[in-house]
């Protein structure tokens, strides 16, 4: 239910009692013609409560009960009173903050006034302090607009939260989409950087073509498999998305590396520490990117090697190569960022420098707790 429905049920819901009420007080107590101005003063500000979440509404309620203060001072008896000190409420939480506490205390010493000086009011033996009765509206006002206060307050906070809900959900989305195109990026890259180093070797080995045709199949099935399971993650399709890859994958990974004609040494230094998801597919992909250069920029003859080094206190990861990269080769490229990016997250570091025999040399130390 909206806002303005929900006025509209509650003016109506507690409004029925009230100004029915309110008729048959202003009938016995306001004979003649009064009387009428009194009940088409009541209804007006009855039906104007179910805009009271805004100013206009509040200033004509505010005109229905000058009307009244205008025809008796008896009008305060009238349960439909009860209105008035409602609509500063609403006006001071939802619109507008000075002028309800403004015209409600001007009222109330109006509405004091004229109920001390009315001869109905003396006549029905019901003159009370007028000072005592003005403090008494006065008080009845100064809540009403606190409380108002109150909830615009609360409303404020709500607002705030719902914002920063948004920015955050923003942010993730953006992480996401980021994290995703990274896999994208490191499973397409390695797959078209063995297929393309697999038909360059073709055209000069024709006799070994059934073999270099099935490294080029199995390197774009398992490339299209990695694709469908961070498609599905987009798709959220429950159960159908591959496990991320980890440190069991990597002897593929290498194998396939070296059937795209590039030879890969793997050391492993130190007992092997449990690692979580994350840190694993961290890992994976840094040496993923990493052999994916070295199959595009180390020239024709480049050696590889990928040294795991399991320290104290981290996993030192490092990717080199002996080969010859081009002159321009600046180690800022899509993939380099996305791998920077990877190890950031984790709280790592990573280092991309020139090796001292040549080639590129992709050192990474990852804490075993980030």
């Amino acid at each position: 239910m909206t806002p303005r429905r929900a006025d509209m049920v509650s003016a109506f819901v507690a409004g029925v009692p009230l100004f029915s009420l309110s008729v048959v007080v202003a009938v016995l107590s306001v004979p003649g013609a009064r009387a009428g101005l009194l009940v088409a003063a009541c209804l007006v500000a009855h039906v104007a409560v179910a805009y009271r979440r805004t100013y206009w509404a509040f200033l004509v309620v505010a005109a229905a009960f000058a009307v009244q203060v205008a025809v008796t001072g008896l009008f305060l008896v009238l349960p439909s009173a009860l209105v008035f000190p409602f609509m500063v409420y609403s006006c001071a939480a939802y619109d507008r903050r000075r002028p309800p506490l403004a015209l409600g205390l001007a009222g109330a010493g109006v509405a004091a006034a004229r109920f001390a000086t009315d001869s109905s009011v003396a006549a029905a033996a019901l003159g009370p302090n007028p000072w005592l009765l003005f403090g008494l509206l006065a008080a009845v006002v100064v809540s009403a607009w606190g409380f108002g206060l109150y909830r615009r307050t609360q409303l404020a906070y709500v607002d705030l939260l719902r914002e920063r809900a948004r920015d955050a959900a923003a942010r993730a989305t953006a992480a996401e989409r980021a994290r995703i195109t990274r896999e994208m990026h490191d499973v397409v890259a390695h797959a078209l950087a063995v297929i393309v180093a697999q038909a360059r070797g073709g055209r000069f080995a024709p006799a070994r073509a059934a073999e270099i045709l099935a490294t080029i199949e199995d390197t774009g099935r398992t490339a299209l498999t990695d694709m469908r399971a961070a498609v599905g993650v987009l798709r959220a399709v429950p159960g159908g998305a591959r496990p991320s890859p980890g440190l069991a994958d990597l002897p593929e990974l290498l194998e396939r590396t070296r059937g795209a004609g590039l030879p890969v040494t793997e050391i492993v230094r130190g007992p092997v520490r449990p690692l979580g998801p994350g840190m694993e597919l961290v890992v994976y992909r840094t040496v993923q990117e990493a052999l994916t250069n070295t199959l595009k920029h180390a020239g024709p003859g480049a050696r590889g090697t990928v040294m795991l080094e399991w320290a104290q206190d981290d996993l030192r990861l490092t990717v080199s190569d002996d080969g010859r990269p081009p002159a321009g080769a600046t180690g800022t490229g899509n993939g380099l960022t996305g791998m920077r990016e990877r190890v950031g997250a984790v709280g790592g570091t990573l280092e991309i420098r020139k090796g001292e025999a040549g080639g590129f040399v992709v050192e990474a130390r990852l804490p075993y707790r980030a």
